[in-house]
């Protein structure tokens, strides 16, 4: 189908064949650049899109003309299909764009920046036994698709009540177009449900700005370990949350938190965990938690009973040189002892 891409800065319409199918940030990926070399070489762009609900139809004489209903325009986000997104033949697509102040579009080799976050989320995987990270799409990979077992919390559909759970799943998805990662945050969005204040429950997107907003600087293993430390509630923000409902909920129950404590590394101490807890969805019901430590009782080695005093150092007889105080005590002790001193001024 055909469709028109607005770039209102410079009120020019572009038309674009595409197919129903198509993502959003494909279109935008092969679209945006033609775009901007026709404008000339600038700085670095985030681009992204908007729909609008208006038709633009060509007449006879070359002129355009609108039609359709011109609506509050929605941005679509890059994981939409043209299908899913609700364009249809001949709309208009706003192309909106902010300018990086102070960087020029050779600053960053993209290409190698995404190869160095592969090889990095490669070796997080490895050194974790609780991340496992999927390369779904590109080569190098733009889009990731993470799962990290690890507790946090989700609403049950059926039944409307809190559950604890185990795994989640999420897609990380890099803005391009115009190159505009690592300026600006990667998409993510939850695949598995989840109840937190800095998850919106309408589309599954995900607050990266939670405590430290995203820098260039940082990188997608960074990013990773930053969303484990979120599902957990090791960090979430009420500043703007995305779920109200999750931020008073959270407020209340701050003392259960973080609901796991074990490390993402295999080097460091894990607290143990039962295997009932690892499989098990534990209820939330009211406004107590009930969640199970599941920490394993502690043993004690059964305590060595010594008769009497004497030490048989047949059993272990330390050499001279290292014999420990307790023997030498033991032995001054004896010599002093009144008995000692009774057999020694009979036999003289």
């Amino acid at each position: 189908m055909r469709i028109f891409i607005w770039d209102f800065t410079h009120d020019r319409y572009y038309p674009v064949l595409t197919s129903e199918n198509t993502t959003v940030k494909n279109l935008l990926a092969q679209a945006v650049p033609q775009i901007v070399k026709e404008r000339g070489p600038g700085r670095q762009f985030v681009a992204y899109l908007q729909k609008t609900g208006e038709q633009l139809y060509v007449k006879e004489d070359g002129h355009f003309f609108k039609s359709g209903k011109e609506g509050k325009p929605v941005t679509l986000h890059p994981w939409q299909t043209m299908s899913v997104a609700g364009v249809v033949e001949n709309e208009v697509l706003v192309l909106c764009y902010f300018i990086q102040p102070g960087v020029v579009s050779e600053a960053v080799n993209v290409e190698q920046r995404f190869a160095d976050e592969y090889e990095k989320l490669k070796e997080l995987e490895a050194s974790s036994d609780m991340i496992r990270v999927e390369a779904v799409e590109g080569n190098p990979p733009r889009k990731y698709r993470v799962t990290i077992n690890c507790k946090g919390m989700m609403r049950n559909p059926v039944d409307n009540k809190l559950y604890l759970t185990a795994n989640h799943v999420l897609e990380i998805d890099l803005p391009v177009g115009i190159s505009a990662y690592p300026y600006e945050a990667p998409y993510i969005r939850c695949l598995t449900p989840h109840f937190h204040p800095n998850i919106s429950p309408d589309n599954n997107l995900v607050c990266t700005g939670v405590e430290r907003k995203w820098e260039p600087s940082l990188d997608l293993a960074w990013l990773v370990c930053h969303l484990a430390d979120i599902i957990t509630y090791r960090i979430y923000g009420t500043d703007d949350p995305y779920n109200k409902e999750a931020v008073q909920w959270a407020e209340a129950h701050k003392d259960k938190f973080p609901l796991d404590e074990r490390s993402l590394f295999k080097e460091a101490v894990a607290v143990p965990v039962s295997q009932a807890q690892d499989t098990a969805l534990v209820a939330i019901t009211g406004q107590s938690v009930m969640i199970s430590q599941g920490e394993p009782e502690l043993t004690t080695s059964p305590k060595t009973e010594i008769a009497g005093t004497a030490i048989d150092e047949r059993v272990s007889r330390p050499k001279a040189a290292s014999r420990s105080k307790s023997v030498r005590k033991s032995k001054s002790t004896a010599k002093k002892s009144p008995a000692a001193r009774t057999r020694k001024k009979k036999s003289s």
